[in-house]
């Protein structure tokens, strides 16, 4: 209180002589600058947006392009329809044109010349048109068909010459339309910045002279402001000395507690207490050093412990991984109280390192499979449900896998030999996939995979390759000879819409028929 009588005692003794056109001066002054400023930077802005798009020319080289690929390709036609080139070739050049065509198609560069844009549209629609006609009716297989489309082709792109250079005509004049209109453009934002210089240093040239008569009263003000200094001073010494008791007394609580703990201002700046392990966990050589952040080894998990801490929760057994350096599981509490005038955070620790790796043991082998070290049936279906969760239209397919005579294995070289055959299957399977979690063991001898983005086609491919792969690498015996393995494996793809169970039991009838119809095979269909 004492302060502030001196502060309002110095206010009334400067002298009130020009404060109120000073005030209207500055007033005025800030208000043109920052208008100037909004308006100068919305100008740039504008600008800047034009300019920054990539590309503004590549439509011309596009126009170039698409009639270089559009000659190719009536060539290639050309060759095709008389035998000299194959089928494929023309493939290849129809889709390169179909490639230079479908940025043109998009662009919005032919809106700069209104008088061409409809020719225009009508060549790049027509050739759109026609390419996926062609593209259609193209089969490798087909030579005879091949020939005969090479042959329509050729004729139909012998009369778009004219249409083409066109074409790159128009092209040409709407970037140079363009061009010139941005031109125009950045020069009146030029003769806008000019203008908004000159007030500028109008402005600069006002507030300059102001504080000129500031520093001269300022000066008169200097030997008041020293004996309040004094004042302020005697008054910081005190509040100094009954922080320290606080201290103090809050040093001898904290380092009575049996967990880690920490003591640090709501804004994470001031720290009042922090134990030595925390300190040492978190890499700061010394207390004010000490970062929240820093102890924590996701940065998604303190924000999350923060967040709740601003919104005035009281946070109670929350897990987090803390200590980057050795990460290890720990319980936090947290609350809010005040430290003084100050809003300060109160946290706990307890470590859990233990309890966590003792669930973790008992989730993993709830979720896999002893002897192969795949997932079990339960655990693959749970993965497989997260992945249709995430997207559920996506293709899916399911391989039912099982070896061959598997018991006249078990029964000639018996159960260890037989084990020995699931792990290398199991390691085959393993390793032909992206994600080993969606290939589990669900029976005895029966595998399966879960193949998401996979249509059928290419899920049939991968089980062909299986094949062949175990086929073709056997087993080798401790008593010397080899065991050749083969696989049965049943294919399907999920339908929209339909049940996991149901695409399982659709894979299990496949796979039925691959076993009963000589083994050694894959099945996609029930036909």
């Amino acid at each position: 209180m004492a302060t502030r009588r001196t502060a309002a005692a110095l206010k009334e003794a400067v002298p009130d002589r020009g404060r109120h056109w000073h005030a209207l001066a500055l007033m005025l002054l800030a208000g043109i600058m920052m208008g100037v400023a909004l308006a100068g930077l919305h100008t740039v802005a504008d600008r800047g947006q034009e300019f920054a798009s990539p590309g503004r020319y590549n439509e011309v080289w596009q126009s170039y392009n698409l009639s270089r690929q559009v000659m190719s390709l009536a060539a290639t036609a050309d060759a095709v329809a008389s035998g000299a080139e194959p089928p494929e070739r023309l493939k290849l050049r129809l889709g390169v044109m179909r490639t230079a065509l479908l940025p043109l198609l998009r662009t919005h560069i032919f809106a700069e010349q209104e008088s061409e844009r409809p020719q225009i549209q009508a060549t790049l629609t027509r050739l759109d048109l026609a390419s996926q006609r062609w593209n259609r009716k193209l089969s490798w297989q087909e030579t005879a068909a091949a020939r005969e489309l090479a042959t329509d082709i050729a004729a139909t792109l012998a009369s778009e010459g004219p249409a083409l250079h066109s074409l790159v005509v128009a092209a040409n004049l709407a970037v140079a339309t363009q061009t010139d209109r941005q031109r125009q453009a950045l020069q009146r934002t030029f003769h806008w910045l000019s203008l908004a210089l000159l007030l500028l240093a109008a402005g600069c040239a006002l507030l300059a002279l102001k504080i000129i008569l500031d520093q001269r009263r300022a000066r008169r003000l200097a030997n008041d402001l020293h004996q309040l200094n004094l004042s302020l001073e005697r008054r910081i010494q005190e509040r100094t000395q009954a922080l320290r008791d606080r201290e103090a007394l809050l040093q001898s609580i904290l380092d009575s507690s049996p967990s880690d703990v920490t003591l640090i201002g709501a804004d994470q700046r001031q720290v009042f207490y922090v134990s030595d392990s925390l300190l040492i966990q978190s890499g700061a050589e010394h207390a004010s050093r000490f970062n929240l952040a820093a102890l924590f080894v996701d940065p998604a998990e303190h924000a999350r412990f923060v967040a709740r801490l601003e919104r005035g929760e009281l946070i109670y057994q929350m897990e987090a991984r803390l200590c980057p350096g050795a990460p290890y599981w720990a319980l936090l509490n947290a609350r809010q109280l005040r430290v003084g005038e100050q809003p300060a955070w109160l946290v706990w620790c307890f470590d859990i390192t233990q309890r966590r790796r003792q669930q973790e043991r008992l989730t993993r082998r709830a979720d896999t499979d002893d002897l192969t070290g795949l997932s079990n049936r339960r655990a693959l279906l749970r993965t497989t449900v997260k992945q249709l969760r995430r997207r559920r239209n996506m293709p899916l397919s399911v391989l039912l896998i099982d070896i061959d005579y598997f018991k006249r294995v078990n029964d000639l070289h018996g159960h260890d030999v037989g084990d020995e055959a699931l792990r290398a299957v199991a390691n085959q399977l393993r390793s032909a996939v992206r994600d080993p979690s969606l290939v589990g063991r669900v029976g005895g001898e029966e595998f399966a995979v879960v193949l998401p983005e996979t249509p059928l086609a290419e899920a049939v491919a991968v089980a062909e390759r299986l094949c062949r792969r175990v086929a073709t690498t056997p087993l080798v015996l401790a008593s010397g000879p080899q065991l050749a393995l083969t696989l049965s494996v049943g294919a399907a793809e999920r339908y929209p819409r339909e049940p996991l169970k149901q695409l399982m039991r659709r894979a299990d009838r496949h796979l039925y028929r691959a076993k009963h119809s000589g083994r050694d095979r894959v099945v996609q269909s029930e036909e």
